[in-house]
């Protein structure tokens, strides 16, 4: 289980596309940490600009923790950032994949190729070739390749669900490397991600001008190539078999709306997909509590529960 005070550190981790909200950073000294930065914790190793493969002709980089002393295979998490698929990088995604670490999990932040340098379908290629790459170095890292946890948050969720549901997608697999390994994950952490986007009407509304966005990674129009905009769609590709899923969204979420969550919910329930889905009341993007109001469950119960999903699918295996 997670500790409560590593839980404060990650309260803002999955803000939409404001690091300047993000908590400081803890890197490893001798590398590319300024003098006055504390080292991790000790029971954590930290390694930064890992690169993992290809996306195109440019090198795909991660970050990775894992516990010290590792003496037999743990779990792999694998995490996404947010950012519409515009921003964002791996970096931001330190302080997780330390807790994740210091909790018995070997994590990776993922980068992957943006909206502005590539579109759809080069985020999940990277995202797939992360799979690859974990599964094929299991041995190097003391991973057990069978638990493997795709988790994001916004965008990010978008790409962790895409994974959860797009395991036997094979134009999606990229050329990046490792092939013929399996890019299939045992479970995936979705915090408040959109899984259709295949009617920008439903984003209408959104104070993230997700549309906007949305358009960016796909290249053009929903009008002048439907097909396109329904390929990135995790909810169109559920079906029986995918992994266990947990699902976070704000009911007062003003960027992603809770209604695609709830779409979510129901497909996974009518195709038998082991999952669980959490509302969290009076709570915006990324958690964000509206003016007046108190979140509830609250930040250190959102966390407890995933690591009761995890424990249960993943971490007790």
């Amino acid at each position: 289980m997670i500790s409560s005070g590593i839980r404060s550190r990650l309260v803002v981790l999955f803000a939409f596309a404001l690091p300047e909200l993000l908590p400081a950073q803890t890197l490893v000294p001798g590398t590319n940490a300024a003098p006055s930065e504390p080292p991790p914790p000790p029971r954590v190793v930290l390694l930064h600009d890992v690169v993992i493969g290809k996306g195109g002709d440019q090198d795909i980089h991660a970050e990775v923790a894992y516990p010290a002393n590792i003496t037999k295979p743990v779990p792999g998490i694998l995490c996404f950032h947010g950012g519409g698929w515009l921003y964002g990088k791996s970096k931001d995604y330190i302080p997780l994949i330390t807790a994740l670490a210091h909790n018995g999990y070997f994590a990776a932040s993922i980068d992957y190729r943006l909206s502005n340098v590539a579109k759809w379908p080069a985020e999940i290629q990277d995202c797939k070739l992360a799979v690859r790459w974990l599964r094929a170095n299991a041995a190097q890292y003391h991973v057990d390749p069978n638990r493997i946890v795709a988790w994001g948050g916004s965008a990010g969720g978008h790409l962790a669900a895409c994974l959860g549901t797009m395991a036997d997608v094979k134009e999606y697999e990229g050329d990046g490397g490792y092939p013929g390994v399996s890019s299939a994950v045992q479970a995936v952490v979705d915090f408040y991600g959109p899984v259709d986007l295949s009617n920008p009407g439903d984003y209408s509304s959104s104070d993230y001008d997700m549309p906007k966005l949305i358009q960016s990674l796909f290249g053009v129009p929903f009008a002048t190539n439907p097909d396109l905009w329904k390929s990135g769609s995790p909810l169109l590709y559920v079906k029986a078999g995918d992994p266990p899923m947990i699902i976070v969204h704000g009911d007062s979420d003003k960027a992603v709306p809770l209604a695609q969550s709830v779409a979510f919910d129901a497909a996974l329930t009518q195709a038998g997909v082991p999952h669980q889905f959490i509302i969290v009341k009076n709570a915006d993007h990324g958690f964000k509590p509206v003016p007046g109001a108190t979140i509830d469950p609250s930040q250190a119960e959102i966390y407890h529960d995933v690591s009761v999903f995890l424990a249960k699918y993943i971490k007790g295996s």
